[in-house]
């Protein structure tokens, strides 16, 4: 009888258990299908939107069109490119490379590229997984002697070898492409094999990602979606990257489904060990005891005080965003199928993350333009380093001049008269009083706490 009680029970929990879970995920639902049709129009003209928790599927869905000038419907399990989403995958190749004793992470890149030039300094294979090399980011450079339509990748290398170091490797964290194109390249010089034929053999097979390739443009891949972009407000037809170009750090295209089945595929042990992964997942840390933001091919950061292990890609015609939330073990994947300047697909990916963990959007409070109206002009941290605060309609708007700091014009929301946040990441504004200048000043804040102070001089 008691047995029978007990069991009873159970099933009656379970029911009931089963019954909240349906009731979370048609709110969650209910309140995306409201959200994102709104927020899409300013960002692209189609998505995919995937949620997962605990490893169940909870919300699946495709919005807007594929293609406008054949108005196709998007579709849930359509192929975008991943752009700098591709960087885990690298990472998680060179990593497989460890593991085997093909490649120690603190060798030095020469020993795999011996015409690479000794620039003072060694810089090892996890300086390049961490993006503490130095090495400039090729796409941000010129070098007009060796531009081609097609590179392979010892000529993609050749590009931005003679640049100088920016700065000590190790030192500082700096994001460049480069970094992950010379890992590449360096994977196919120790295994003989392409890039795509490697991640095809050791990434691709063995994770059942059956709709994620190596970018081809001689191959016809079916459910592909047409990417646009975005300038001056108007959509246009994208002209695509070509694959040589961006390579190894951003030459993967997938969908919802197989970036839901490559999460998995990490967690459970399927391509490297629990020990690699957590490397992978750890923050580089400085010799004075700091960290940056970034592990090997995903940054880690905060999300409304939540920790995030996250990347996004923005490639010609497309951009997209994957972050895990391992406390809340809630993975999101958003796909979009524009290239637009602004950060509005952060925000709103960001904002999708928020709601499915069940925290609320930041509400801000509406300052006058006469109020706002004092804050505008130029904060310097230093020489290199300066933040411009402008006013537009009503709105308050910062950038930073420098492009290495990674901080375009974007809005500021009011959490106070005097605290300001922006939606596209973890950093606020405080204006305060500069009693040393008789100036304001901006206080800014990370997810770690206070970042750096700036003084206004305009």
């Amino acid at each position: 009888m008691i047995k029978s009680f007990a069991f009873l029970s159970l099933v009656l929990f379970l029911r009931t258990n089963s019954y909240g879970q349906r009731k979370e995920e048609k709110r969650l639902a209910a309140t995306l299908d409201n959200l994102i049709p709104k927020r899409l129009t300013a960002i692209a003209p189609g998505c995919v939107v995937l949620i997962t928790k605990k490893g169940n599927i909870i919300y699946k869905k495709a919005f807007g069109v594929s293609n406008l000038e054949l108005n196709i419907p998007m579709e849930p399990d359509m192929i975008f490119r991943i752009g700098s989403i591709t960087k885990q995958f690298t990472a998680i190749a060179v990593l497989q490379l460890v593991e085997q004793g093909k490649i120690s992470l603190q060798d030095s890149i020469q020993k795999y590229v011996p015409d690479y030039p000794h620039k003072r300094y060694t810089i090892t294979i996890e300086n390049l997984l961490t993006q503490t090399s130095g090495i400039k980011d090729y796409m941000a450079i010129s070098n007009p002697a060796d531009e081609r339509t097609n590179y392979t990748p010892k000529q993609g290398v050749d590009y931005f070898k003679n640049e100088p170091l920016e700065f000590k490797p190790g030192s500082q964290f700096k994001y460049s492409n480069s970094n992950y194109y010379l890992l590449g390249y360096i994977l196919e010089i120790i295994t003989g094999k392409s890039y795509a034929d490697y991640l095809q053999q050791n990434i691709f097979n063995k994770a059942g990602l059956h709709n994620t390739y190596y970018i081809d443009t001689t191959k016809n891949i079916p459910n592909v979606s047409q990417g646009y972009s975005r300038f001056d407000e108007k959509l246009e037809k994208a002209e695509l990257e070509n694959e040589t170009t961006i390579y190894a750090a951003g030459g993967i295209m997938s969908n919802a489904d197989d970036l839901f089945k490559w999460h998995q595929a990490l967690y459970n042990n399927k391509l490297v060990t629990r020990e690699s992964l957590n490397k992978a997942f750890t923050p580089y840390q400085f010799a004075d005891g700091t960290y940056s933001e970034y592990g090997y091919g995903w940054f880690i950061k905060s999300l409304n005080g939540s920790k995030t292990i996250e990347h996004s890609g923005s490639t010609d015609g497309f951009q997209s965003d994957e972050i895990y939330l391992p406390d809340k073990h809630v993975f999101v994947v958003t796909l979009f199928n524009c290239f637009e300047q602004d950060m509005d697909w952060v925000v709103l990916s960001n904002d999708i993350a928020k709601i499915a963990i069940g925290k609320p959007l930041n509400n801000s409070i509406q300052l006058s333009t006469d109020f706002l109206k004092r804050y505008v002009g130029e904060y310097v941290f230093n020489v290199d380093h300066k933040l411009i605060v402008t006013l537009e309609n009503g709105t308050l708007f910062i950038e930073d001049t420098n492009p290495n700091d990674r901080l375009p014009k974007v809005q500021l929301y009011a959490q106070s008269e005097t605290m300001f946040y922006m939606k596209e990441a973890e950093l606020k504004f405080e204006f305060v009083n500069d009693t040393g200048s008789n100036s304001l000043k901006i206080v800014t804040y990370n997810n770690r706490g206070k970042d750096a102070e700036w003084i206004k001089t305009k």
